[in-house]
């Protein structure tokens, strides 16, 4: 079958079980974890390319280790696991830590890279070995049960777990492009707070001053923009096959240096300008004073002291500062953890339409 035949084959699968997850909604139907599995979980494995009925690529309460608990699903490349499958029932929220935590150090034992866990209806896909705290190893999401998500786009996002393209890396290949842009994007976030960075525009510039500068990039919302999935996609379904499915070469850092391909441009009239902290407090919408915490970590307690900084365990540091010592990580995104009083993160502060 080719790529062609493939991509419809699996658009049907997520159109049938998109219908029937909308059929059992409208009837109240509730599953059990292992109806789950068997009506909305295996057919997509198999449509995605993964032989059911064979022991030595599909495995089912699977143990790395004797003591381990067992994982619903491993699914094996070159006799190795190369993805866990982890199955709620149907309707079962999948923001419980326990199991993603457990799932994860399982993976990580097994020098398994790729996991999932999901209700049938979400599919949510992690990195397993990405350095970062374990939600922030969550990479893609695939809802089902949206009925304004497209099925193409679902179909796309999902047919990264097939065996074709996990065996060809195509997983890894997008990974890599959304790790730079995510380390573009921290640096980003900074920039218009970077001094040297404005003076040397300014400098460029023909007699715009400072504040001039600032304003401006504060308008542009400079932004790093993550790859798109379809676009991934297609650019790898329009190659020809010993192009795409040649795993991307290491560049002299030891990261995997996919090919370029197109990124559709930008629609609708506008765009978002995020705010900084900084025009947070200009504005009225972040008060000095305001006690912020780190998601999940209640002794991270920091008073804002103004847009740059807080007071965090008598010392006044800045926001991403404060971050990375109540969490030891070397970075963070710091609009993603900070909690404001009302359990709101940060970031519900920064979209304003321009």
């Amino acid at each position: 079958m080719n790529s062609g035949s493939q991509k419809r084959a699996q658009e049907d699968v997520v159109s049938n079980l998109k219908a029937r997850l909308v059929d059992f909604r409208d009837r109240r139907v509730r599953l059990t974890e292992s109806d789950t599995i068997r009506v909305l979980v295996l057919p997509l494995l198999e449509a995605l390319g993964w032989d059911l009925q064979d022991v030595e690529e599909v495995r089912s309460e699977y143990r790395h280790a004797s003591a381990d608990n067992p994982v619903d699903y491993a699914l094996f490349l070159h006799g190795s696991p190369a993805l866990f499958v982890e199955a709620k029932a149907l309707g079962v929220s999948l923001d419980d830590r326990k199991p993603l935590l457990q799932t994860l150090n399982y993976a990580n034992a097994a020098g398994v890279d790729w996991c999932v866990l999901t209700n049938g209806a979400e599919w949510r896909i992690y990195k397993v070995h990405a350095p970062v705290a374990a939600e922030e190893k969550l990479f893609l999401t695939a809802k089902l049960d949206q009925t304004v998500a497209e099925t193409g786009l679902i179909t796309s996002t999902l047919s990264l777990l097939s065996k074709d393209r996990m065996r060809a890396r195509a997983i890894d290949a997008l990974w890599s492009e959304w790790r730079v842009d995510r380390a573009v994007e921290r640096v980003l976030d900074t920039i218009t707070d970077d001094d040297a960075f404005i003076r040397l525009i300014a400098k460029r510039t023909d007699g715009l001053t400072l504040g001039e500068v600032r304003a401006s990039l504060k308008r542009s919302g400079l932004r790093s923009f993550y790859p798109a999935v379809d676009a991934f996609m297609a650019w790898l379904d329009g190659q020809p096959k010993s192009m795409a499915m040649t795993v991307p070469t290491a560049d002299v850092a030891g990261a995997a240096t996919p090919p370029p391909f197109p990124v559709p441009p930008l629609t609708g009239a506008g765009r978002a300008s995020l705010m900084k902290t900084g025009e947070m407090v200009e504005r009225g919408l972040l008060s000095i004073g305001t006690v912020l915490t780190i998601k999940d970590r209640p002794d991270s307690a920091a008073r804002v002291v103004d847009g740059k900084r807080v007071e965090f365990r008598g010392e006044v540091i800045s926001f991403n500062d404060w971050g990375c010592r109540a969490t030891g990580w070397t970075a963070i995104q710091i609009y993603k953890w900070a909690v404001l009083p009302d359990g709101r993160l940060l970031e519900a502060l920064r979209e304003v339409s321009v």
